[in-house]
């Protein structure tokens, strides 16, 4: 018999997937069927555990994907019902696949053949569509767990569970957070919306000063006994939108913390310091004055020791040691990755979802806690909506609290005169363009060091999602034109996210492919780009991101690859497969003759990089408030005040006058640090 608790639950559900109709609801559960059917096993395989037989309805994919949506823009949910409108169509069907019936209508091989047109076609709006639906059913399809915390595929594919995270009685939360239920106003001397890497250290920077702060984050407060390693679970909590995140055409995905902590607490604890030539390329042709200096370098010092800095825990995982090996071979320059992690022992690779352990050093056990320990309160899940300006200064924050219980909003204010926007370059722009500033910068010159993903196939396990996370990179090409180039790392690689990421060409081969992966090394190709975006609003005041990189980047994108496939080879690789549609797979490219090898090579050069015929990444958003000189071309002045708007101030990644060209986490901590000292100072 069903408990009470079942039947809300149920309710519940229902609801959050009834925004679409019912010849909608048809249509999505024909493409997710037709995405994954049930399928013979390939020739010689026995489906002993009915693998290749369990189809997308088998795990109710569609009505997944459909509550995963419903918390979606407006514009987001309208796009996605007209796609669905227009798949069944008639004359769609003709079009797809010669047959004039609706999607839903078609059989199962002509389903089949206008998903594998659209993945394809010349039209970019047919692509985009394609990869809306694809890349989300293949998350859900192979990370959302049943009611055991497992998901039936992943005993094919080798993925262990994550273990259970410790009791809140063992790990107890310790910032102290304000409810706020009902109508609410506070008063203080500084207000920080966000508290990553820099909302977190200029709030424990200023408590220390003796300032009554208030730090206003938009995601929840989540901590070591929350942390349960389920990527279908977590994502939804940790990550902006949800983890749906991506530019306007779906041709970048993007990654953002939305949580307390921010990107710290999800982040894969690679802590670069900013590069000293990009130090002086943002000194010298932007007028941020005094980086350069042993000040700055003082303020990382500080910082790394706070963070716990460290190379002693930075051993390569198998993922790791075949990048080293493979730049071993060839003679590439490589190094160990500092981390702000400790004492992890290669025991889990779930630092993308929070750290059970309490190992990984972000804000939340470092600079938030010191703000509270300091008397700073804390607001979670508080959307600041504008900021409050009266006679050319920032006077206080204007939004609301959302209960997590009941869904109810609470209009919130806080007073304060100095005002403290760090909530990442995504979403302070849209802060300020929604309080009525008209610096036309804000929103512009947006960084996201774009990333193409190729996968090494191995002889023996790697196991991409086992043991830490990021411990080696090669910079060998991160100058290759002029102070322009691109990083060579590894990224861990959970089921839900190769299942999103992985091509799709048949339903078998695909789901051949994800069994592969135990076997395979995720390289990712981090591009320093020259080039740029912007982010403007949507009609609820919501950010929308435009970006595609240039024509260098796309250049260094395809160098880049071309560099892994030889590392990954010469590191003992049998083969390389890349985000292609169609696929571009080597299987057998490690006795493949000099001549097969430059012809693979020479194919990446040829597909080139183009929007939703291969998935580009993003973890790294930077730019669209930056610091400068001069008021006509930056948002914000060197120590991070906005123009024309006195006690206003930038403090996140948001603030770089150009792209990091390494992981910004301990860049976004060196100028926050700067930007509370000069808080201070002024008194």
């Amino acid at each position: 018999m069903a408990t009470t608790e079942h039947v809300a639950a149920a309710a519940a559900t229902a609801t959050a997937a009834d925004w679409l109709t019912a010849a909608q609801t048809r249509t999505l559960e024909a493409i997710c069927d037709a995405l994954l059917p049930g399928t013979p096993p390939p020739a010689g395989e026995v489906d002993a555990d009915g693998y290749y037989a369990r189809s997308a309805r088998d795990l109710d994919v569609a009505r997944q994907m459909a509550e995963t949506l419903s918390e979606a823009s407006p514009e987001t949910k309208a796009d996605f019902k007209k796609l669905l409108d227009t798949l069944n169509r008639p004359l769609m069907g003709m079009l797809l696949a010669g047959k004039p019936r609706g999607f839903a209508q078609l059989p199962p091989a002509a389903r089949e053949a206008a998903l594998r047109k659209m993945s394809t076609s010349s039209l970019a709006e047919l692509r985009q569509g394609f990869q809306a639906v694809k890349r989300l059913a293949g998350f859900i399809y192979y990370a959302a767990p049943n009611a055991d915390g497992v998901n039936p595929n992943w005993a094919r594919l080798g993925y262990a569970p994550p273990a259970p995270p410790p009791s809140p009685e063992a790990a107890p939360k310790r910032i102290r957070t304000l409810p706020v239920t009902g109508e609410t106003t506070l008063t203080a001397d500084a207000v920080v919306v966000g508290s990553g890497a820099g909302g977190g250290l200029v709030a424990a920077q200023l408590a220390a000063a003796g300032k009554d702060v208030v730090v206003l984050e938009k995601g929840g407060y989540y901590s070591e006994s929350d942390f349960n390693g389920l990527e279908a679970d977590m994502t939804p909590k940790l990550y902006l939108r949800r983890g749906t995140l991506a530019t306007h055409d779906l041709g970048m995905v993007i990654l953002a913390g939305s949580t307390l902590g921010g990107g710290t607490t999800v982040n894969w604890s690679t802590s670069l310091r900013t590069p000293g030539d990009v130090l002086q390329e943002w000194e010298r042709d932007y007028g941020v004055t005094d980086l350069t200096g042993p000040e700055h370098q003082r303020g990382f010092d500080a910082i790394e020791a706070r963070l716990d800095v460290n190379t002693e825990d930075s051993d390569p995982n198998a993922n790791n040691a075949a990048l080293q090996r493979g730049c071993q071979a060839l003679g590439y320059a490589w190094t160990r990755i500092p981390r702000n992690a400790s004492d992890c022992r290669q025991r889990c690779g779930f630092c993308g979802f929070g750290c059970p352990y309490g190992r990984k050093h972000g804000t939340m056990l470092t600079y938030l806690q010191d703000a509270s320990d300091g008397g700073a309160r804390t607001v979670v899940r508080a959307n600041a909506a504008r900021v409050l300006i009266e006679a050319g200064r920032a006077v206080g924050v204007e939004g609301w609290v959302t209960d997590e219980a009941t869904g109810q909003r609470h209009k919130l204010t806080v007073r304060a005169p100095i005002v403290v926007v760090a909530a990442g370059a995504v979403e302070s722009p849209a802060l300020l363009l929604r309080s009525g500033l008209t610096n036309p910068n804000i929103g512009k010159h947006l960084r996201l060091h774009p990333v193409i993903t190729l996968l090494g196939r191995y002889a023996e396990p790697v196991e991409p999602w086992a043991g830490s996370l990021q411990t080696v990179l090669s910079d060998h090409f991160a100058r290759v034109s002029g102070m322009y180039g691109f990083r060579i790392e590894v990224m861990p690689a959970h089921p839900g996210l190769l299942g999103l990421g992985t091509p799709w060409s048949d339903p078998r081969s695909f789901k051949r492919d994800m069994t592969m992966l135990r076997e395979s090394a995720a390289y990712i190709v981090l591009t320093r780009d020259s080039g740029e975006g912007h982010i403007t609003l949507d009609k609820q005041g919501d950010p929308i991101l435009h970006y595609w990189p240039n024509e260098l980047d796309r250049q260094h994108l395809i160098q880049g690859a071309q560099e892994v496939v030889k590392i990954a080879l010469a590191g003992g690789a049998t083969g390389v497969g890349m985000t292609h549609a169609p696929r571009l797979d080597g299987e057998r490219l490690g006795s493949a003759s000099a001549k097969e090898r430059q012809a693979f090579l020479d194919e990446i050069a040829r597909r080139g990089i183009v929007p939703n015929k291969q998935i580009l990444g993003s973890a790294h958003q930077m730019g669209t408030c930056r610091f400068g000189g001069d008021a006509k071309t930056a948002v914000a002045d060197p120590y991070g005040e906005v123009y024309g708007t006195r006690g206003l101030f930038i403090a996140d990644g948001s603030a770089f006058p150009t792209a990091s060209g390494t992981n910004p986490m301990l860049s976004i901590f060196g100028l926050a640090y700067r930007v509370a000292q000069h808080i201070i100072s002024r008194g």
